[in-house]
């Protein structure tokens, strides 16, 4: 067996610890871009005006998005964003139209139709929040029949120079029917979504999104 000069040993090339540092930069640039965690989820479903969404518990048909003005009750005129809706019930009980939920307060797991439109971009500011009503045959209430089609309004008061958007944005969730939980064991239709820790923080799955854009309409 020959030895070098100088009786020094010669030096294999050193590949598996380049290989190993080029393995340790890769890791670093993949942490630093967000790598090894799960994919971003997939957006929810786009829809356009006019198309209906199947929200399980209802058949849900966005028809448009107005700015207009009403005159009020002492002659002044009022101005509102209005969302116009045509809502089915295919549940077999009567079901509440309920409030949307407010912006920032987080969510819970409703069973009334307006918990499920989520949120609106942009946010509509308003001190109490829209008024959700359903009118059939010139009357207005709360409640959606089973079997029935319905127009639901969805109103935001507006000031008087306030600017309306030239469109809207909402997020849209779905209904599961199942028992509210193991000790309750009563079913019913609920938002569909997950919880997120164990202080109940709910957070609803989006099952569509759909943009309207806002027309001025006179009343």
């Amino acid at each position: 067996m020959t030895s070098s000069p100088n009786g020094a040993r010669r030096r294999r090339p050193v590949l598996v610890p380049v290989a190993l540092a080029l393995a340790v930069v890769g890791v670093g640039v993949t942490a630093a871009f967000g790598g090894f965690t799960e994919a971003q989820e997939k957006p929810p479903p786009t829809v356009s005006p006019g198309d209906t969404i199947d929200q399980g518990q209802f058949r849900t048909q966005f028809i448009k998005a107005i700015d207009t003005t009403e005159k009020g009750d002492f002659g002044d005129t009022k101005r509102y964003l209005e969302l116009v809706l045509k809502v089915t019930n295919m549940g077999e009980n009567t079901a509440s139209v309920g409030l949307m939920p407010e912006p920032g307060k987080g969510f819970s797991r409703s069973t009334t139709f307006a918990s499920s439109l989520l949120r609106t971009r942009p946010e509509i500011k308003t001190k109490y929040g829209p008024k959700i009503s359903v009118l059939s045959l010139g009357i207005e209430s709360q409640q959606l029949h089973p079997g029935i089609t319905t127009t639901v309004v969805v109103k935001y008061d507006l000031e008087p120079t306030a600017t309306a958007p030239p469109e809207i944005s909402l997020d849209v969730g779905s209904f599961v029917y199942e028992e509210l939980g193991l000790r309750d064991q009563t079913h019913d239709w609920w938002l569909s979504g997950e919880l997120k820790d164990d202080k109940g923080s709910f957070e609803p799955e989006v099952a569509a999104r759909i943009t309207l854009p806002v027309r001025k309409e006179s009343s």
